[in-house]
């Protein structure tokens, strides 16, 4: 493969997670680096790739907890909120009240 032009723009981390951010140039996208993997894997240390995908959070009031209180209960509350609604959730659910609050019913 001839690549005659500059793909990637930036490099940067993110301020949290510190995950690396790989920014193309405008002639190539996130789909051309996940492709031609082996091109640029062995420059970072890593445990996976993933292309940035629009995401919201998004807060929900009135949620029954006592389903969800115990051990593997934000993975299930995770599964029902998926097989229910058209969303697709990228990671565990959290409880934004405190755990004195949940538990105090």
């Amino acid at each position: 493969m001839q690549i005659d032009k500059p793909v990637i723009a930036t490099i940067t981390r993110t301020r949290e997670k510190q995950n690396i951010l790989l920014i193309t140039t405008e002639e190539y996208n996130a789909e051309f680096l996940v492709k031609h993997k082996e091109i640029w894997s062995n420059c970072f240390s890593f445990k996976r790739e993933q292309k940035l995908e629009p995401w919201a959070q998004v807060v929900a009031h009135g949620v029954p907890i006592s389903p969800f209180l115990g051990f593997g209960g934000s993975k299930l509350l995770k599964e029902e909120i998926e097989i229910f609604n058209p969303i697709r959730i990228q990671g565990l659910p959290r409880w934004i009240s405190s755990r004195e609050k949940r538990y105090d019913l």
